[in-house]
């Protein structure tokens, strides 16, 4: 009779060993999936980190007009689209509507079209009047200075020209509200 005691109480006592460790376990991959979930909820990087200064440039806008960091005027929307971009094509008409509406007009909206060939000059002619509009391959200066990691690719430069919201849609980008 002792040893049917003693064997019941091993196999409680395992038993109760074995749901402490459950517990843990269960703990464990929740804490695993709210990392998991605040990882996926965050914005993708598509170009410098927000309280970044661009990197120095020379570039040419369309118009022929030779334009470097020192010529960003204070908040200024910059956009990077290229022609071959499917979320950049759905991106445009944001964009322009944007571009109307942004206060101080065009010079505070760049628009840099990056691509190679005979598509990025009507893809570019669209954003004429609206924005200083730029056409550049993907090593050009402006991409290498901004930092831009994909497309389209959007960003709003504070008073100071130092990155203050980027967004890989136009719609969620901090924008100032024309008066």
């Amino acid at each position: 009779m002792a040893l049917l005691t003693v064997a019941v109480v091993l196999v409680g006592a395992l038993g109760l060993l074995n749901l402490v460790l459950l517990l843990g376990v269960v703990r464990r991959l929740r804490e695993h999936t709210d990392l998991l979930n605040d990882r996926h909820n965050q914005p993708p990087e598509v170009m410098l980190e927000v309280g970044s200064l661009p990197g120095d440039f020379v570039s040419t806008t369309v118009d022929g007009q030779v334009r470097t960091r020192a010529d960003i005027p204070p908040m200024t929307l910059v956009a990077f689209l290229t022609p071959s971009c499917e979320h950049c094509e759905e991106q445009v008409p944001l964009l322009i509507d944007r571009a109307r509406s942004m206060p101080g007009g065009a010079e505070h909206v760049w628009v840099v079209v990056v691509g190679k060939g005979p598509e990025t000059e009507p893809y570019a002619a669209q954003f004429a009047g609206l924005a200083t509009v730029f056409v550049e391959p993907g090593s050009g200066p402006l991409p290498i200075a901004f930092g831009i990691k994909g497309f389209p690719a959007f960003g709003l430069l504070d008073e100071r020209g130092v990155v203050a919201s980027t967004a890989f849609g136009i719609a969620r980008l901090d924008l100032p509200v024309a008066r």
